[in-house]
């Protein structure tokens, strides 16, 4: 068994490129035995809110806490394309929803992953059918992370950015791979 590589985004809404964007990227790092994982990294990318229009800044700022003036402090996009790059060019890579945050983001330019990593099935597959389908209302990883992970073990409270998902993916992935279903 290899570690595992977690990607989760936040992004301007689900419908994919070019339509939606992603302001940030996080990537965690999962040991092969289970035992914990380590964030290797996370990104956001610079902004302007202008640009994104009404329903993007509400979708951020709905699903992943992100207010316009927070997308002022990020790093430039070729930054933070090339930081996820060096982190999972490589690797054996998953996410809760693969074909979001991969097959509707990024495998396109700028981020271009097609081909130089190992993409894993969504590890949401292995979960029960009520933690992969919340309530409405609800937001799939935060509710899964909440009931699989009732402690918190990562810390992260009622965060919803991408550190946040991914770190929560990250403590889930631990708790499949420990009981033997990942």
């Amino acid at each position: 068994m290899d570690d595992v590589y977690i990607v989760e985004i936040a992004s301007t809404g689900n419908d994919g490129m070019p339509k939606d964007t992603v302001a940030e990227v996080a990537v965690c790092r999962m040991f092969s035995d289970g035992s914990d994982f380590e964030t290797v990294y996370y990104g956001r990318i610079a902004l302007d809110p202008r640009d994104l229009g009404k329903e993007g800044l509400d979708h951020l700022a709905t699903v992943y806490g992100i207010e316009p003036e927070g997308l002022y402090m990020g790093d430039p996009e070729e930054i933070v394309v090339k930081g996820l790059q060096d982190a999972v060019f490589g690797k054996e890579c998953t996410s809760f929803d693969v074909n979001l945050t991969f097959g509707r983001f990024l495998c396109f330019e700028p981020w271009d992953t097609t081909g130089e990593l190992t993409l894993l099935p969504s590890y949401s597959v292995r979960l029960d059918r009520d933690l992969r389908n919340p309530p409405e209302g609800e937001y799939a990883i935060p509710y899964a992370y909440s009931r699989m992970c009732p402690d918190d073990p990562a810390g992260v409270g009622e965060g919803r950015t991408a550190l946040d998902l991914a770190q929560m993916s990250a403590s889930m992935m631990c708790v499949l791979r420990r009981n033997g279903f990942f």
